[in-house]
């Protein structure tokens, strides 16, 4: 494992992980700042953005777009439903 590799969310925060994850708009692109809003507004350190954004990707949940300056960036969540654990038990 690389010392850049950020580690998984530990298993209290998977339940924030998914939270933050559904507060991203559906189909629509918002700003790097506003996503990292949405992951404070559940109780995850700003820091954990770059964690639930590169997660969210490996799922298949999220998209990310790049501005051609290379500034900003955007994120958008591509499922409507979030399929986790805790919700298959209920």
């Amino acid at each position: 494992m690389s010392s850049h590799a950020s580690p998984a969310p530990a298993a209290a925060d998977t339940v924030n992980f998914y939270a933050a994850l559904m507060r991203f708009p559906y189909e629509e692109w918002i700003p790097a700042a506003a996503a990292a809003a949405h992951v404070e507004d559940v109780g995850l350190p700003r820091e954990t953005l770059r964690l639930v954004i590169r997660t969210g990707r490996r799922r298949g949940l999220l998209r990310t777009r790049r501005e051609p300056d290379r500034l900003g960036f955007y994120v958008m969540r591509v499922v409507e439903e979030l399929r986790t654990p805790a919700a298959t038990l209920a």
